[in-house]
């Protein structure tokens, strides 16, 4: 009997320390962000390790704003931007923050990951997301990114969102590289975000759809039409999904393109900036979403 106990007692102990072994490994795998910090240089190198002995991976513009994975040791931090992960010098980051507004795309690690009203445990969840769906990332607050859905804006924490596009900060170094396009469409991204109000067409007051198209080409002297409908109808070049650069017009039909119910501008990578609805303002979207992906009619060009 003694010797059954002492077995009993071998294996219990073997399955709390198999537990214990389990858990601290999956602590291991995850990586909750710790903040958010903007370069302070002209340009910054993003290296595969914490030195300059390791290889460059990157290179960060001044005025970019990356988000702090680790504080690796007090010269060198490990950072995410646009989906690469590396480390930088730390001399070359300012304003280094644990909440902290910039724009990114993420995708949700895992299934049934709970979007909540605010950033803790102890908030109200909204709504949840499975693993692969992409989210518009517009903050950092504390371990949380903060989202933009089409349910709202609301708190994930980061463990659960793997940046992986388009950058924090979205914004890019103006070159004589740099197409027409893709600066219209970078200016666009600054507003992500903001309110959305029918009717309307100004950063102060808020946008509409077309208002916000209507808007940031004026800003570059191109002058469109009011409204979905007569913004495609204004113009005459077309475009098929597969045709489409960034600053492009997007729009959207549910009858055969007999009127059009929306319009975003792309940016690339499959996706386009828009102002959504009153519950969530400008964010960001897929085309191929399933919401869009069968709504979308054609593209349009501007310039």
């Amino acid at each position: 009997m003694k010797t059954q106990k002492k077995v009993l007692a071998f294996l219990m102990a073997l399955v709390i320390l198999t537990g214990l072994m389990g858990v601290t490994a999956l602590a291991d795998s995850v990586e909750i962000a710790w903040g958010a910090a903007t370069v302070d240089t002209a340009a910054l190198n993003i290296r595969s390790g914490p030195s300059t002995d390791y290889d460059r991976v990157g290179i960060l513009a001044g005025g970019t704003i990356v988000v702090i994975l680790e504080k690796t040791t007090k010269d060198w931090y490990k950072i995410n931007y646009a989906g690469t992960v590396g480390y930088v010098a730390s001399e070359y980051l300012t304003d280094v923050l644990k909440a902290e507004n910039f724009k990114a795309t993420g995708t949700v690690i895992g299934n049934k990951v709970r979007m909540r009203k605010g950033p803790s445990t102890d908030k109200a969840v909204i709504t949840m997301y499975n693993e692969g769906e992409t989210l518009s990332v517009i903050g950092i607050n504390n371990g949380w990114y903060k989202v933009v859905t089409q349910e709202g804006t609301g708190y994930i924490r980061s463990d659960y969102i793997k940046i992986t596009g388009g950058g924090p900060s979205y914004t890019t170094v103006k070159s004589e590289t740099t197409s027409l396009g893709q600066e219209i469409a970078n200016y666009a991204l600054q507003f992500v975000g903001y309110k959305y109000v029918y009717g309307e067409e100004s950063p102060s007051r808020g946008f509409d759809c077309s208002g916000l198209m209507y808007y940031v080409y004026g800003q570059f002297g191109y002058k469109i039409a009011r409204g979905a409908t007569a913004q495609y109808n204004g113009l005459s070049t077309h475009l098929k999904r597969d045709e489409l650069q960034p600053g492009d017009l997007v729009f959207f039909s549910t009858n055969g393109g007999q009127t059009m119910y929306h319009v975003g501008m792309y940016i690339g990578n499959g996706q386009f900036v828009h102002a959504s609805n009153s519950r969530v303002g400008v964010i960001i979207s897929d085309l191929d979403s399933t919401h869009y992906s069968q709504r979308f009619y054609s593209g349009a060009r501007v310039i």
